[in-house]
């Protein structure tokens, strides 16, 4: 009995100890990947640097709208333009160029209001695309030095900001 478990165990034993570097150096590799992952520091995203392309992102939604959820799709008092999300932005033309377009986004969005009160669509009045366009174009020039990422272009290569 004794003989057949010393084969058993030179049976399991030698191809283990072969395996072992092997698979103890890919497991050792991908240990250290994972603490590495763990420990990954990410930028401090500041509220400029998503609030201006979100609020972008909604005043071209709005200049689109066929839908109240399009127009309406987003509260300017609340949400991206809430007071504590206001305080973290630095004082400067970047902070007072967000509230602006946050109390005039907030404006248009309740002067309009009624060119989207259906639920089937909205007729929205070029004079409410040509206000919301004003917003966007004080933005751009506010964010102009700012460095962020690059707009992109949509399908046929036109350049949406």
């Amino acid at each position: 009995m004794r003989t057949i478990a010393l084969i058993v165990f030179a049976i399991v034993a030698i191809p283990s100890i072969l395996i072992y570097p092997r698979v103890s150096g890919i497991a050792n590799e991908n240990w250290s990947n994972l603490q590495r992952a763990r420990e990954r520091h990410f930028v401090n995203v500041t509220a400029a640097s998503w609030i201006y392309p979100f609020l972008r992102r909604q005043a071209h939604r709005m200049q689109e709208a066929e839908l109240p959820n399009e127009w309406r799709s987003v509260s300017f008092q609340h949400g991206p333009c809430l007071h504590s999300h206001m305080d973290q932005l630095p004082v400067g033309k970047y902070s007072y160029a967000i509230e602006q377009a946050c109390l005039r986004l907030d404006e248009i969005q309740m002067k309009y209001a009624a060119d989207c009160a259906t639920t089937a669509d909205c007729n929205i009045r070029e004079e409410a695309v040509l206000d919301l366009q004003v917003v966007l174009d004080r933005l751009r020039v506010a964010f102009s030095d700012a460095n962020l990422a690059p707009l992109t272009s949509d399908d046929h290569g036109q350049v949406r900001d």
